[in-house]
């Protein structure tokens, strides 16, 4: 299986004279456009860069926020569209990558784009803090972004576009705050300290959710459980070729 790239369609539009009909033959053959060889059909070209690559995101649905308003609390939900369990069902999961960063604490809904910073010697440069001092809490709070593999349920139907000896795969991402970072994330860390040194891909995953109640209300965190390593290399082998 080819790897992922991160093309891009760019370019100018194909001119009037390319398009045109030839009116002044006898011919009803179409003009063939010139401007760039058959040769990178089916393929893309242009300048391009990872941004243009949109990849679909994981979410636990909760009482509040957009996906409220499509779905019941404690789903986990691909791409805004697609119910991958009610929150009971184990999904199964293997995580490629994960990105640790400090994300600028703002109050739900206050409409503005928090700061983000790689490492805490960045966010005290701001002027910002990542621990809590007296009373006044951390202005920044960590978050992690993993790339993730999902393996469709059966009876699921969506953006699975890889496939690996009969099952079907979604790429997405899963962007860990809160209590979902503590829960969750903090959990693949420690494995890639540990059990998955060798690469989080060697990882087997199963992710259901949770309601737990913090002063601020309830919400549904993540339950990731480890299935242990890949046994297949073949399957680690399909992981390596989508990256």
């Amino acid at each position: 299986m080819a790897k992922i790239k991160p093309y891009k369609i760019e370019g100018a539009e194909p001119t009037a004279a390319a398009e045109a009909i030839d009116t002044t033959a006898t011919t009803t053959e179409l003009a063939v456009p010139t401007a760039a060889p058959l040769s990178l059909m089916g393929e893309v070209s242009g300048e391009v860069s990872q941004t243009d690559i949109v990849i679909p995101r994981l979410n636990l649905c909760q009482s509040v926020g957009p996906l409220s308003e499509l779905f019941n609390p404690g789903e986990i939900v691909l791409n805004k569209e697609v119910v991958l369990s009610d929150g009971t069902t184990p999904v199964e999961l293997t995580v490629l990558s994960l990105h640790k960063q400090w994300e600028e604490d703002i109050p739900y809904g206050a409409g503005e784009r928090p700061s983000v910073y790689d490492t805490e010697a960045e966010v005290q440069a701001a002027g910002g803090t990542t621990i809590k001092r007296g009373n006044q809490k951390p202005t920044h709070k960590p978050i992690a972004h993993a790339y993730v593999l999902v393996k469709a349920p059966e009876n699921v139907v969506g953006d699975f576009h890889f496939e690996f000896k009969g099952a079907r795969y979604a790429l997405c991402v899963w962007s860990m705050r809160g209590a979902a970072f503590y829960s969750a994330g903090r959990a693949l860390i420690t494995a890639s300290a540990f059990s998955l040194r060798d690469g989080l891909f060697n990882g087997a995953w199963t992710l259901t959710t949770r309601k737990e109640k913090f002063p601020m209300g309830s919400v549904y965190v993540p339950v990731l459980r480890s299935n242990g390593r890949h046994r297949d290399p073949e399957f680690t082998d399909f992981i390596k070729s989508l990256g």
